[in-house]
């Protein structure tokens, strides 16, 4: 009877030591934002950095945008609605379809995921940066506060969450994500209007004030290197199908 009973248990439990290493890499990483958390002048200073360094890169005036943008009603919660509810199950959903049914893949997704938590609490760590909805002066509008829902429930420097941690953007790194995974492993058609969620996503996270266009880059840039840096685990686990891999590697890395 246990021997019997033992197969039907070892997907199960599999998933759940999976599910398990993965909860465990976000707990680690938001506890690692937390001891990070501080340093508000050095935060506001790299703010006005960021600003700047993006009027010489020329890129368009998030201020501006978000000003244009609060001349059409209805959109602002509809934003807030897609930046606190979106983000993660949308992560997690991807990374079960994945275990689930693109098991050959999974070490490749993990490593990933572990690299980017990584890269992104240093970053945290060496660069604290005010998002444009805490800057003095009334440029930018807290979407988040004045028409909810919100992801903060303390103010800046309070609690667990650290929100002085908007480089880089992991919203906007694991949206590209997604829209990679899905477009790589899938096989429908309709996979291909997964690449909206990236741009929408970095739209959302841009008008909403909650980071600025560099944020998003450089959380792209850390997803791009970790899909670049991890390609050959997966090939190790398909022997005799690298010609096959790679061919399929040219919609990402």
């Amino acid at each position: 009877m246990r021997r019997s009973l033992l197969p039907r248990l070892a997907v199960p439990l599999a998933f759940a030591v999976q599910a398990a290493l993965v909860a465990l890499l976000f707990a680690m990483y938001g506890y690692g934002r937390h001891l990070a958390d501080g340093r508000p002048d050095e935060a506001f200073a790299n703010a006005e950095r960021v600003l700047d360094l993006e009027r010489a890169l020329r890129l368009p005036d998030e201020a501006a945008l978000q000003d244009t943008a609060l001349r059409w009603d209805g959109w602002a919660r509809i934003a807030n609605e897609y930046y606190v509810r979106v983000h993660f199950p949308a992560t997690f959903l991807f990374l079960a379809w994945i275990w689930i049914w693109r098991r050959p893949a999974w070490p490749r997704l993990l490593a990933v995921v572990a690299f980017s938590l990584a890269a992104a609490l240093a970053v945290h760590a060496l660069y604290p940066l005010a998002p444009p909805r805490l800057l003095p002066g009334g440029d930018f509008v807290d979407l988040m506060n004045v028409y909810g829902p919100s992801s903060y429930s303390t103010e800046p420097g309070e609690g667990m969450t650290n929100q002085f941690a908007a480089m880089p953007s992991l919203h906007v790194g694991w949206a590209l994500l997604v829209a990679w995974g899905v477009i790589r492993y899938g096989r429908a058609r309709l996979r291909w209007l997964v690449a909206a969620h990236p741009v929408v996503t970095l739209l959302v996270v841009v008008l909403t004030a909650n980071h600025y266009w560099l944020d998003g880059i450089v959380g792209s840039a850390i997803v791009v290197s970790a899909l670049a840096v991890t390609v050959r685990l997966e090939e190790g686990r398909r022997p005799g199908r690298a010609g096959l891999s790679a061919r399929r590697d040219s919609v990402g890395a």
